[in-house]
């Protein structure tokens, strides 16, 4: 019964995301940002240049993700819908070594697949299933990392290049690694604890090294200076409260998993849960949301897996009942997120008709709060990532006023906002400063506003005569 309520849920999630799957716009901030690196590194241009010239090239994920993305788009054409296949191929395929690591460890199959598709129900994960972002890349390269660890005593090391690719996916995928070490070093296996750690560590100080080298040594800032945003531990609560209360069942099973004492290869989930959840503190930073949380979920759905299990082999009278109500909170879940009401396809209502109107302005000289219709047209990206820029800017910790200046010489020929400058200054903003959305409301007018996420109000000079 849980196997086929896991496979029918997963069905109905599949289903409901070929639309968003094929659309031709940007859903999140986050897309456009994967998009742009991935064509960067197709055309052969530079991905971690100095950021403080201008154009503005920021990129704060690893070259590996960038990379995998690129390798995927038709032509090297963009290509939003190519890029979510395959996240959606990835997310399958973490959802499959997921329950093959689970099948090794429980001896069933209908659990390992039970419990490693239940991954793709969880309403949180769901946000994530299908959107081009960095993480899910990342956290397919950990699972296999898990996978050759726990399941492979001969050929254990060769997990070490899987958890080095994740991490230059993204640099805060280290639960997984963590993991594997502390449970080394928890069984007495002290010998190969140290054979990990330091081929890990090799591995990855060499790789940083030579893309020191590669970019000048601007990769150490693109990596780790990008992150002004303030950063809130009430966000993380606030965040993780949301995920774990989205799946209350299989939460409460993965804790009760994590409560039991495991010993050997077992012992590894409650280590990971922990871990996981440490690492997803990175949580509370302003830019940051659930995708802080997708490891957290496999190691939830590892340790209910597990949990599951050992409720079966213990407590055989108390399964059915949970086994009902598992199936149920599923299935209620995905149903009720499935509903139209809950897609993002309402915000993006209007789409075509501001993607079209950025391609017909006939200028290069386009600056955009969101990468899509710029990618889509074809035209040149002059701030590769305008959250990051623009919390610079909000701190005062950008070393020019390029962007300001530019604006106030009306050098750009189309701005595009999801606010009215007045109402940026009014009610603030995670992109614009206060200094350059009063500038852009001296120097531009709103010409057009459009239902698009991202894309709301298009704005030109007020004055023909411009500096350029």
């Amino acid at each position: 019964m849980l196997l086929a309520c896991v496979v029918l849920s997963a069905f109905l999630v599949i289903l409901r995301t070929i639309a968003l799957i094929a659309s031709p716009y940007q859903i999140d901030y986050g897309e456009g940002l994967m998009l742009d690196g991935a064509l960067r590194i197709r055309h052969a241009q530079p991905l971690y240049p100095n950021p403080f010239g201008f154009p503005v090239v920021l990129h704060v994920y690893g070259p590996v993700a960038y990379a995998v993305a690129a390798a995927v788009l038709p032509a090297g054409a963009p290509s939003f819908a190519a890029g979510r296949l395959l996240i959606v191929a990835c997310s399958i395929a973490l959802s499959l070594v997921l329950g093959i690591v689970l099948r090794r460890l429980t001896s069933s199959w209908w659990i390992g697949l039970s419990f490693g598709m239940l991954l793709l129900t969880l309403p949180a994960f769901r946000f994530w299933f299908y959107l081009l972002r960095a993480d899910v890349i990342g956290v397919l390269f950990s699972m296999i990392g898990i996978a050759l660890y726990l399941l492979s005593e001969r050929y254990w090391y060769w997990s070490i290049p899987f958890f080095g690719l994740a991490l230059f996916c993204k640099y805060s995928l280290l639960a997984a690694p963590v993991a594997v070490f502390a449970h080394l070093i928890l069984n007495r296996k002290l010998k190969r604890g140290v054979v990990f750690i330091l081929g890990l560590g090799v591995a990855a100080i060499l790789a940083f090294l030579v893309l020191q080298a590669k970019t000048d040594g601007w990769f150490v800032f693109h990596m780790f200076s990008t992150h002004p945003d303030r950063y809130s531990l009430m966000q993380f609560i606030a965040g993780g409260a949301l995920v774990a209360a989205s799946a209350p069942v299989v939460t409460a099973l993965a804790v009760w998993c994590a409560a039991q004492d495991f010993h050997g290869a077992r012992g590894f989930a409650p280590i990971y849960l922990a871990v996981s959840t440490v690492s997803a503190l990175t949580a509370g930073k302003l830019g940051s949301t659930t995708n802080h949380f997708v490891e957290w979920m496999v190691a939830c759905c590892l340790c209910a897996g597990l949990g599951y299990s050992l409720l079966l082999s213990k407590y055989a009278a108390k399964a059915a009942p949970l086994t009902a109500l598992l199936s149920a909170s599923i299935l209620i879940g995905v149903v009720a997120q499935n509903r139209p009401s809950q897609q993002p396809s309402r915000e993006l209502a209007q789409c075509n008709d501001a993607y079209r109107f950025v391609s017909n302005s006939g200028s290069s000289r386009v600056l955009s709060e969101t990468l899509g219709p710029l990618l889509v047209a074809g035209k040149p990206i002059l701030i590769s990532d305008p959250f990051v820029y623009g919390q610079f800017d909000k701190r005062g910790l950008w070393p020019n006023r390029n962007i300001e200046d530019l604006v106030n010489q009306q050098y750009f020929d189309l701005i595009v906002m999801s606010r009215e400058p007045a109402e940026v200054k009014a009610l603030g903003s995670d992109v614009w400063s206060e200094s350059l959305a009063g500038a852009i409301g001296r120097s531009y007018r709103t010409v057009d506003r459009f239902t698009c996420r991202g894309s709301e109000v298009m704005l030109e000079p007020v004055s023909p005569d411009r500096a350029h």
